[in-house]
């Protein structure tokens, strides 16, 4: 049994909570919106009046946070209540640079603090399955390492660089976000064309393009634009899902199209698709 606090109780919080508590934990959590602290209670959480009693004698703080000002504005009265040798473990999406600020500054100051961000959805929580990504000391990491691994899938420690957990956690859901726009478009061009937007989804049963981003990711890391799609072609076949949708609005095509369209006016036109990465790789 460990003794945690746990400050943060919105949807991914109070699953992880769960988990916590059904192992065996002993919780103390706390809320800005006290009833979802509340809510834990019938599962055997203590609610803590102040984030800084949720910390007071907990062997680990864990936070799920909106962002860094809320982060840090938490930190500043949970540090003073930490009991010698306690671990903070931060899951909150933060910025890169904020989060290195932030696990230098602390650990320089004495308090163990590492960033724990997760791929994870509230039901993978409480099934403790997902990843978590780790950064900062490798001390700390080692100490806490065991506890993350009860708490999820996959713990993956990504090494002392400090921002690399916050800067893998912003790419991974940075893709999230194109997919869901990639499927807007798609039932925009399926708009255009009067086909339904469950009917458009059935090409993915078959064609399954998330190998692309390591097929063609990995030669455009390296700067390789030898054609297997040429950037002209490419372009021909955006004008035709950009005609297919009419005047449907669409997402992120558009864009696309415009680098495209800058790339061949580059002199990239003979070269792959991946080219229009050129400018932050070369």
């Amino acid at each position: 049994m460990a003794t945690v606090g746990f400050i943060g109780t919105g949807l991914l919080g109070s699953a992880m909570v769960e988990r916590m508590v059904r192992r065996g934990d002993s919780l103390t959590v706390w809320n800005r919106t006290e009833a979802k602290a509340r809510a834990l209670e019938a599962l055997g959480a203590g609610v803590a009046a102040s984030p800084g009693d949720a910390a007071a004698g907990a062997e680990r703080v864990h936070m799920t946070l909106p962002d860094d000002g809320v982060v840090d504005d938490i930190l500043g009265s949970v540090t003073p209540r930490l009991t010698p040798g306690a671990i903070v473990v931060d899951h909150s999406t933060t910025s890169p640079r904020g989060t290195k600020a932030r696990v230098q500054r602390l650990n320089e100051g004495g308090v163990k603090f590492i960033h724990a961000p997760v791929f994870m959805s509230p039901q993978m929580a409480r099934d403790g399955a997902g990843i978590i990504l780790v950064s900062g000391p490798r001390a700390v990491f080692d100490e806490v390492r065991g506890a993350l691994e009860k708490m999820t899938g996959e713990v993956w420690y990504v090494g002392e660089q400090p921002d690399l957990a916050a800067a893998y956690k912003i790419f991974g859901n940075s893709m999230l976000f194109v997919i869901a726009a990639g499927v807007a478009d798609v039932f925009a061009m399926a708009k255009g064309l009067g086909i339904a937007p469950a009917d458009a989804l059935a090409i993915f049963t078959k064609f399954q393009p998330g190998g692309v981003i390591r097929s063609r990711g990995e030669k455009m890391a390296r700067g390789d634009f030898s054609a297997s799609f040429e950037l002209t072609m490419a372009r021909k076949d955006m004008r035709l899902m950009l005609d297919a949708a009419g005047h449907q609005p669409m997402t992120v095509l558009p864009a696309i199209a415009q680098r495209m369209d800058e790339a061949i006016a580059n002199g990239h036109g003979h070269e792959d698709l991946g080219v229009i990465a050129a400018e932050v790789i070369r």
